[in-house]
């Protein structure tokens, strides 16, 4: 695949985007009141210390998969279980982002669908653009990523001009710092997730510029989810802005006016398609693990298996929606937060026993040629399938 300096770090933005943007906010206005910026810029510092662990770990083989040599880190046995508990969180996150859209889309948009339809469209969705591979993804992001930035500045300056300014000193004269750590680990919970790229190796390098990259895409969207917290705050006040569900959809249509007062559908359009990249993404790791697991190789192989994780996450949709308030109550939950935090937190762990032992075990002999294989096999039957050559370094 043709690599350009940058495009981890849009494709990193685009993943992570598609749901602080939308969901982070009005936990933060509920839980942190005016100091939700310490939160989010604290969860930064924090996911900025995992990416670096996460890394550093990526780094002490950065020709195969940490699928591939974590085995060697902790043993056969022990780092099974782990894929095993990363499959289960996979197939959690991708029915989680089902249904946060699903409520999202029928309550405002399509009130009188049945949520299963939605849900049923949305897995279909989801699956199929699983099934394309990573480099369309990649591609994807790319251009996606512009026209989201574009989109977020028109939004965020015309949310401007009605903010109330005055209120400002409100951010440091308030000190309800008990709560602020709460929501450092919940806005973590978010922005955490680094462990997934582990998996694009070799495909893209984990070295010091993935760093670069993946640290600026974070800290980007720190500072937009910020400029978006601090907006809403400033135009609706807190104890208004702590009961709207979606406050991104209130301040665009109360703040922006004429022709672009309807573009509302446009800018949800741009964050759903991020959603299904995230979705996607995430499916596809899934079906790489249990090819690991079953000891299958070649994309035509996982395929079915994208297909029966998607499947599986659009039923656990199912289940989350039958009860939305119980769903709306767990998903800030203690609980949720700490599965989350577990699974950041696997790199750390993996980097910390790895520097016990003093560096990997010598190599299976063939692990790293047949993973090489296994790889250009997938993007050449990719590309094939899509009538399109196999190579990618054009």
């Amino acid at each position: 695949m043709r690599q350009s300096p940058w495009q981890l770090f849009r494709f990193a933005f685009i993943y992570l985007n598609s749901q602080p943007t939308a969901y982070l906010i009005p936990p933060l206005l509920a839980g942190a009141g005016y100091l939700g910026w310490i939160s989010i810029i604290g969860a930064m510092i924090c996911s900025l210390l995992l990416l670096y662990c996460t890394v550093r770990l990526g780094m002490a083989d950065p020709e195969t998969s940490w699928l591939y040599f974590g085995e060697r880190i902790v043993g056969k046995w022990p780092h099974t279980l782990v894929l095993i508990l990363i499959v289960f969180w996979i197939i959690t996150y991708v029915a989680v982002d089902i249904e946060s859209f699903t409520l999202f889309y029928g309550s405002n948009y399509m009130r009188a669908t049945p949520q299963w339809v939605i849900q049923i469209v949305l897995g279909f969705v989801i699956i199929i653009t699983a099934r394309w591979g990573i480099v369309p993804l990649i591609y994807m992001a790319d251009g996606l990523f512009f026209l989201t930035i574009f989109s977020i500045v028109l939004t965020l300056a015309s949310f401007s001009k009605d903010a109330h300014y005055d209120w400002l000193p409100g951010m440091i004269t308030h000190h309800n710092f008990g709560s602020v750590w709460k929501q450092i680990l919940f806005s973590l919970s978010f922005v955490g997730e680094w462990i997934v790229f582990l998996f694009l190796a070799p495909l893209i390098k984990i070295n010091r510029q993935a760093f670069r990259n993946l640290a600026c895409s974070v800290m980007l969207i720190t500072l937009a989810v910020v400029i978006e917290w601090g907006l809403t705050l400033l135009n609706f006040g807190l104890e208004l802005a702590r009961i709207l569900q979606y406050p991104l959809v209130e301040l665009i249509r109360s703040s922006i006016t004429g022709l672009l007062g309807n573009s509302d559908p446009i800018i949800i359009g741009l964050w759903a398609t991020s959603m299904f990249i995230h979705s996607s993404f995430l499916l596809q790791i899934g079906a790489h693990i249990m090819a690991k697991l079953l000891n299958v190789h070649g994309l035509e192989m996982e395929k079915p298996l994208i297909t029966l994780l998607g499947g599986s996450a659009s039923i656990s949709a199912y289940q989350l929606g039958l009860n939305p308030a119980l769903y709306q109550k767990q998903f800030s939950s203690f609980a949720a937060v700490l599965f989350w935090i577990v699974i950041a937190l696997i790199p750390v762990v993996y980097l910390i026993i790895l520097k016990f032992k003093g560096g990997l075990k010598p190599k299976p002999a063939g692990i790293g040629s047949d993973q090489a294989s296994n790889i250009k096999g997938n993007t050449a039957s990719n590309h094939s399938d899509r009538g399109l050559p196999g190579d990618y370094s054009r």
